[in-house]
């Protein structure tokens, strides 16, 4: 069974020809405490790569020695984390566009420096749009206008920033497919019936004669 350096005993380095030897084991088992606790502090001597592990106290500390130009107590541990991580990197490219970005998302998350001529704006400016990640309140944009301040030139002035949502949802549409046929009915005009009628003329002829004495 393959071991660590972590979980190794005594026992384990020693050659095949003695191992079995009473005293040599005795020895072994006397050992490997102190053996073991002497590997698991070797990774007490690599703190950079382990700085999600790391206490806050630890943080606080590595931030003091690497000069973390923006640092608060009241930041969250997170941020203190990536803050120290970013610094290195943030003081070597001090005052440029990357050192911005690095302190922005290191406060915030995925952000975009867009200098004045990428948005048609006055020489000498830019703006930090597309920030994600959580809403913001006031204290964090002061905090934030800060840490730029820090890292950008000195000829350089903030015209701005920006944050920006994607917010998910679900549109449904409905469509109605009516079919119709529409019927006039118009007034019914009936054929009347040949009718034959007869009529009748009756005269009458009245002749007398007067005679006056």
């Amino acid at each position: 069974m393959t071991k660590s350096i972590y979980d190794v005993s005594w026992l384990d380095l020693i050659p095949s020809s003695i191992s079995g030897d009473v005293q040599v084991q005795a020895i072994s088992a006397a050992v490997t405490p102190q053996l073991q606790e002497v590997s698991n502090a070797i990774k007490e001597c690599t703190i950079l790569v382990r700085i999600d592990e790391l206490s806050e106290n630890v943080i606080d500390l590595l931030a003091w020695q690497y000069h973390v130009d923006f640092y608060e107590p009241d930041l969250t541990l997170t941020q203190k984390r990536a803050l120290v991580k970013t610094s290195i990197d943030a003081h070597r490219h001090k005052g440029t566009p990357y050192a911005v970005k690095l302190v922005v998302t290191a406060i915030l998350e995925d952000a975009e420096v867009q200098e004045w001529f990428d948005y048609g704006g006055d020489p000498y400016y830019f703006r930090v749009v597309k920030i994600g990640g959580q809403m913001i309140d006031a204290d964090t944009y002061t905090r934030l206008k800060k840490a730029i301040d820090k890292v950008k030139n000195t000829r350089s002035w903030l015209d701005g920033v920006s944050l920006t949502r994607t917010i998910e949802g679900s549109i449904y549409f409905g469509i109605l497919n009516s079919v119709h046929r529409k019927v006039d009915i118009h007034p019914i005009f009936f054929n009347m019936s040949d009718i034959t009628n007869a009529q009748y003329l009756g005269a009458a002829m009245h002749i007398h004669r007067k005679t006056t004495m």
